[in-house]
């Protein structure tokens, strides 16, 4: 990825975020002077589910874009012990 393909997608990520949070205040502050409690507290629910739809949606970019995630580490068993448990 190149610097300006990657400023390019940082630009439209953060008018994305932008746009959101500004529905997302107008939306809350409507729900709020009309005294709709449920209606304030489901907008809640929609927008943090809306958050985890984009976040599953940028996952399943990335993973198709560059495969599953891969470890390159691995935990090895210590082959003496570090203390006495006497």
């Amino acid at each position: 990825m190149t610097a300006r393909s990657s400023r390019r997608q940082v630009a439209r990520i953060a008018i994305v975020v932008l746009g959101l949070v500004a529905l997302g205040e107008a939306g809350h502050q409507v729900f709020e002077r009309l005294g709709w409690q449920a209606g304030h507290h489901a907008f809640h629910l929609a927008y943090g589910a809306g958050a985890i739809v984009a976040f599953c949606a940028f996952a399943a970019r990335d993973v198709r874009r560059h495969g599953l995630p891969r470890l390159t580490w691995a935990l090895r068993p210590r082959t003496t012990p570090t203390h006495d448990p006497r």
